[in-house]
């Protein structure tokens, strides 16, 4: 099929179009020029750094050329690999103009006449059809083979073949001989390892190291781990122990003495005094001498 020439007053390929909203990288620098002369030229630059992976993709010709008459539609692919309806049959050849149905794909195709964009919609339809139900088919194809062996044909294809079953749940982490190992963590190491501390400026929780000071970081975390490893040690026995309560005796204390015998209360005393609303002209102290007999009394 001969490929019609471009103009050159056109843009060249490749570019983007006004109103690209994506990244284009050093585009903030170009000035002086339309959008896509400075997009031309960023995408053909070989000094701008890139992925190699083009964002912009040619379109794709036609899977195969309209049909002129109705008996080549009939022999057609498109047709063929359609289900032909006993009813009324909305995709013919030669669309006429002015249908207002729904046509798979018919937007992305114009320049063109009515009957010529239907066709290529209709053609690329069935052909991402087709793609679908060889993909669905070559699925389902590989997952009976995965679960049956005995279905398996002795000329399997390589992404027939049912994967290995792993030997572990994951991945051991490659720890090599010469480097530091760090993958255990201090919590867990004994208390005479080197390395049973946190080196400065780690910003996780040190449980019992707020209580230390004055020492370097390492010091104090070291100090902190080492009694949090005796505390979990002594929690860990207790689980094995019996349980022992000890309740002791409590003794009972001496009162105090709240009126005394020989002496009266302090002046401001605020509690209750027995018959001290019935005496007058005397002073605090004397008054509230001896209450307790008054009471007995």
């Amino acid at each position: 099929m001969a490929t019609s020439k471009k103009s050159t007053l056109m843009t060249p390929d490749p570019y983007h179009t006004p109103g690209y909203c994506g990244y284009v990288p050093q585009f903030k620098y170009k000035i002086g020029e339309t959008f896509g002369s400075h997009t031309h030229k960023l995408l053909t630059d070989p000094a701008v750094p890139s992925s190699g992976n083009p964002v912009l993709s040619d379109a794709q010709p036609p899977l195969a050329p309209p049909p002129k008459t109705q008996e080549d539609f009939f022999r057609s692919p498109v047709y063929s690999s359609r289900t032909r309806s006993w009813g009324d049959q909305k995709l013919v050849p030669q669309m006429i103009p002015g249908y207002t149905g729904y046509i798979p794909k018919g937007l992305h195709h114009f320049g063109c006449r009515y009957a010529e964009a239907c066709h290529y919609a209709i053609s690329g339809f069935e052909s991402d059809q087709q793609k679908h139900q060889d993909s669905v088919t070559e699925m389902r194809t590989t997952a009976k083979l995965q679960s049956d062996a005995s279905a398996r044909p002795e000329s399997t294809l390589a992404q027939n073949t049912p994967p290995l079953r792993p030997s572990a749940p994951r991945a051991k982490p490659y720890l090599p001989a010469y480097a530091k190992q760090h993958s255990i963590s201090p919590f867990y190491m004994p208390d005479g390892h080197p390395q049973k501390y946190y080196m400065s400026g780690y910003t996780g929780f040190v449980p019992k190291a707020r209580k230390y000071l004055g020492q370097s970081y390492p010091i104090i975390t070291r100090h902190a781990l080492q009694e949090h490893t005796a505390e979990e040690r002594r929690l860990a026995r207790s689980l094995t122990e019996p349980v022992r309560v000890l309740r002791p005796q409590q003794q009972a204390t001496s009162s105090i003495v709240i009126y005394p015998q020989d002496t009266g209360l302090v002046p401001h005393y605020t509690g209750h005094i027995p018959n001290e609303k019935f005496k007058y002209g005397s002073t605090f102290g004397s008054s509230t001498r001896n209450a307790v007999p008054a009471v007995q009394s």
